[in-house]
């Protein structure tokens, strides 16, 4: 923004522009006036504040945070990590958004309906601000949040951000959350531009992936309905719905995982003990429970007496086909271990431990007899540091096993075969639609582009992994024209 001859010195001098430093060889740098912002904006804050409460009390700020909050029905809907991730944006809105309205809040306050407290203040001390503190009240005053899509990253001095609903950019100096993101990273808060400096005032600590951007973009489509232009205005009415949209994204991003096995049932590792009279005769009576492999193959592997007969031997339980995925052959149920008179069958859900169990129970009898059932849910098996420890030790064989360019290209084959089928694949984040139909429109481009990616840069991914996952996503793209 060019400064005119008349507006107040960006050097914070209360001087005008033209008295000041226009007659010099060069402006003051970008940096040193974003400095005095800053310096302003916190001196602004510090008496914001106190202001808010003198002129609605203190349940002011209660009811601007049960309204923040979208009205929580309980204190238990609200979790002391949300409540703290919630205050960078809640405080900034306070102060410069908020506005009380007695119909809404459950305790009446004093203060005027329908201003905020930054209105107010400018009204009531308009000769105590000096022209910056003007010129930012001016700036952010019902400025609305959005959702920013980072286009580049200058760490440890700023980025340059896009408005996801209106298409605006914008280069915002920020030093500190510079440091956090990277390209294609979605922000949540307030961008403004204050004589040409940009500024993030009110900015959300979660940190969004790109593969929830179709979420935003379906939300835009809806704001864009009739043909509407989107503008500040409209994102001023609707950010109760806004807010509401990042909430529930940093919610999913921040809960506890709740795995599924592929059958989508809870995964709970169980543990099912026999006692058995022969390890031979019980092979010959559940080797069928194995098949995609013929029981010559399975028992290659066998551990045998000096009669030939088994006395230990380890084989799966799975079927053919694996759900979701045409590409993979079979599905791996669970394991069973038979070790001289002792049989362990291990399943991953409750749903797998009792089908497992039926089956094994018809089978064994005369043969074997039911001891326990050893149950542990994810979070006990994951903290489990005794010599059972399941997970590290396959997590250990995995290692092991992409040691082998054999696997590691059958792996990059799989991969490979899983994007190019996914094109025509009804994807969820798209509405159902399939990402060659998506892709038709500039909207569907848009989210497409989004969910790939998110799978080339997952931090601590397996390096095959990730090298599979970027020629899979270049191929999609090829595949639906988007190079």
């Amino acid at each position: 923004m060019k400064i005119g001859r008349n507006d107040p010195c960006p050097c914070g001098s209360s001087k005008k522009y033209k008295k000041c430093c226009l007659g010099k060889d060069a402006a003051p740098s970008q940096a040193f006036y974003y400095q005095r912002l800053s310096e302003a904006h916190d001196r602004l804050v510090d008496r914001l504040l106190p202001y808010a409460e003198r002129t609605f009390g203190e349940d002011a700020v209660d009811v601007a945070m049960n309204e923040f909050l979208l009205w929580p029905e309980s204190e238990d809907e609200i979790d002391e990590d949300l409540f703290d991730r919630a205050k960078p944006i809640f405080w900034p809105w306070y102060i410069f958004n908020w506005e009380y309205d007695a119909v809404d809040a459950e305790v009446p306050l004093p203060g005027p309906e329908d201003r905020t407290v930054a209105e107010l203040y400018a009204e009531a001390h308009a000769g105590e601000l000096d022209p910056l503190e003007k010129r930012l009240i001016e700036s952010i005053n019902r400025k609305p949040y959005s959702f920013w899509e980072v286009l580049s990253v200058d760490k440890g001095e700023g980025m340059s951000l896009r408005d996801i609903f209106q298409g605006i950019r914008i280069d915002v100096q920020e030093r500190t959350g510079s440091q956090f993101v990277q390209t294609n990273d979605v922000l949540f808060g307030r961008a403004v531009s204050v004589d040409g400096v940009g500024m993030l005032i009110g900015l959300a600590p979660t940190i969004i992936p790109p593969g929830r951007k179709p979420e935003i973009i379906q939300l835009r489509k809806h704001l864009q309905r009739d043909g509407n232009i989107v503008t500040d205005d409209t994102l001023y009415d609707w950010d109760t719905e806004i807010r509401e949209l990042y909430f529930n994204i940093d919610c999913y991003l921040h809960a506890q995982p709740k795995l599924h096995n592929t059958d989508d049932e809870p995964m709970e590792f169980h543990r099912l003990i026999y006692e058995i009279s022969s390890a031979d005769e019980a092979f010959k009576k559940l080797c069928d429970l194995c098949v995609t492999m013929t029981s010559e193959k399975v028992i290659e592997g066998a551990e045998r007496d000096d009669a030939g007969r088994i006395i230990s031997i380890e084989f799966p339980w799975d079927r053919h086909g694996y759900k979701g995925n045409t590409v993979l052959s079979n599905t791996v149920l669970g394991h069973i271990e038979i070790n001289g008179q002792r049989l362990t069958a291990r399943a991953n859900s409750a749903e797998r431990a009792s089908k497992l169990r039926r089956k094994i129970d018809t089978r064994l009898k005369g043969v074997g007899r039911f001891r326990v059932d050893e149950i542990q849910d994810m979070g006990a098996v994951m903290n489990n540091k005794g010599a059972d420890d399941t997970p590290r030790k396959n997590n250990e064989e995995q290692d092991e096993l992409m040691q082998h360019p054999e696997v590691r290209e059958y792996l990059m084959e799989m991969i490979g075969k899983h994007w190019e089928s996914w094109v025509d694949q009804k994807i969820p984040a798209l509405g159902g639609k399939t990402p060659r139909k998506a892709v038709k429109t500039v909207d569907g481009r848009e989210a497409v582009e989004a969910l790939l990616q998110d799978p080339v840069r997952n931090q601590g991914q397996d390096p095959v992994m990730t090298e599979a996952n970027r020629k899979g996503t270049q191929r999609v793209r090829e595949l639906l024209g988007l190079v």
